[in-house]
């Protein structure tokens, strides 16, 4: 197409009766045919314009993008768009074809080289080794994925996915998706991090809200916002995969270290102010003594309920379509009795779920059996003391939550921004002012501000 166009240049100035003739210029790289009978006289007043006119608009594709051209512009646009067209094609055959391959033996020898050293010490347990070993392998094998991910989105043409926000049908749907759109881009912004949310009062408001000691407004808030999540559906596997760890992260700071530095606190006044009945000291002030007895198992079975109702709707959830995975038929299958999903969504996270239930078995193991043979030591004093029965029974679930809790330690490894992109391999959403999912991206910082 080049040599064409040179070769009409340099006719520009002949006559029409020498340089009358047809041209056909033909380009099977990207599938561009230019018109024949082509006046090489017309082309030296115009050679973009009228040599190579369009009669109407057309698309060109590629395996990278999708050209398309307005015939207003002539050859020029066109070929600019092939060049360009050409110019990402290498590209993509360069760090996907070429160099593709190279670093994936570069990974897999370096991960050789990490496993290795993992299980070098002489003196681990031979129990230890192979675990470490398969441990090692498997989070290894999760970087490598992510990386080569990574490296894909930044060659490839990202799909353009249109920001559709739902839309109401009713007064009661209105207000709802209003206060929906509200607290989702306050509290989930698709433009900011962890620094422009502190940035928000709002969102300050929100946070503060889920670490008072008041027992069931945690929860209620949580399940709010995951009502919210969930309808109107289908919902998104990163926001899912988010709302578990935020909830669960959170947990271990305000319920399991909180609380547990509260409780003490409150012995430890028992102690200093009131020595001399020790015992009606606690039962009056002391951890949990003051709560009702429902608010606390409500927070307490909540903290378990909310996180399997999200893992339960992972299956179901949607991957944003701005990247490049794409969910196959064979992947979807039957899970949890009747419904239909893809169970793999989720990456790791599931292994740690059936690890949470682990755990709030083991905090019921631990407290219920000890509170259950006091029970039946003082079943008289309980008889002439009712109200000393229900003060054990607050404080044993105030400290089963507390032991729970604590025990929630791992989700915060995975709510770190690294560490959760690699081990559930999730795109990275937001929700903008409208109610839409959108995936992530940092705002436009203001004209003269430092980038």
């Amino acid at each position: 197409a080049a040599y064409r166009i040179q070769k009409l240049w340099r006719h520009r100035g002949t006559s029409a009766s020498s340089t009358s003739r047809s041209v056909r210029c033909s380009s099977t790289m990207t599938d561009m045919t230019l018109l024949e009978d082509t006046d090489v006289e017309a082309a030296a007043e115009s050679p973009f314009r009228r040599a190579f006119s369009i009669s109407h608009p057309r698309e060109y594709s590629s395996t990278s993008a999708t050209i398309r051209v307005d015939p207003a512009g002539g050859a020029a646009p066109l070929l600019r768009a092939w060049w360009e067209d050409r110019k990402k094609r290498a590209l993509e055959h360069l760090v996907i074809e070429t160099a593709g391959p190279v670093l994936k033996r570069t990974l897999q020898d370096i991960g050789d080289v990490v496993k290795t050293s993992v299980t070098s010490d002489p003196d681990m347990w031979r129990c230890v080794r192979p675990v470490a070993h398969t441990a090692m392998s498997e989070v290894w094998n999760d970087i490598q994925m992510e990386i080569e991910s990574r490296i894909k989105d930044a060659v490839l043409d990202r799909q353009e996915v249109p920001e559709d926000a739902p839309t109401a049908r009713g007064c009661l749907s209105c207000v709802f998706l209003g206060l929906r759109s509200w607290v989702l881009f306050h509290y989930l912004p698709y433009n900011r991090s962890i620094y422009g949310k502190l940035a928000d009062p709002i969102y300050v408001l929100m946070t503060l809200s889920t670490t008072l000691p008041v027992f069931g407004i945690r929860v209620f808030f949580f399940s709010a916002v995951l009502f919210m999540l969930l309808f109107p559906g289908p919902p998104d596997e990163y926001q899912l995969i988010n709302f578990i760890l935020i909830f669960k992260g959170t947990q271990f700071f305000t319920v399991g270290v909180a609380m547990m530095f509260i409780g003490a606190m409150r012995y430890y006044a028992c102690y200093l102010f009131d020595s001399g009945d020790l015992r009606r000291c606690i039962d009056v002030n002391g951890p949990g003594s003051s709560d009702w007895l429902s608010s606390e198992i409500f927070d307490y079975v909540g903290g378990i309920v909310l996180v399997w109702i999200a893992f339960l709707a992972l299956p179901l959830s949607s991957v944003h379509l701005s990247g490049h995975r794409k969910t196959s038929e064979h992947e979807v299958k039957v899970y949890c009795c009747c419904l239909r999903g893809v169970p793999t969504r989720g990456g790791r996270l599931r292994w740690l779920l059936r690890y949470d239930m682990v755990a709030f078995a083991l905090s019921v193991a631990t407290y219920m059996p000890i509170y259950m043979v006091k029970s039946e030591e003082s079943q008289d004093e309980n008889k002439r003391h009712p109200h000393q029965a229900l003060v054990h029974a607050k404080e044993t679930v105030y400290w089963c939550r507390i032991f729970y809790s604590l025990l929630s330690l791992p989700f915060v490894l995975f709510a770190v921004p690294l560490c959760g992109r690699v081990l559930t391999h999730s795109i990275y959403t937001g929700y903008n002012e409208f109610g839409a999912c959108v995936e992530f991206r940092y705002k436009e910082p203001p004209e003269g501000k430092l980038r």
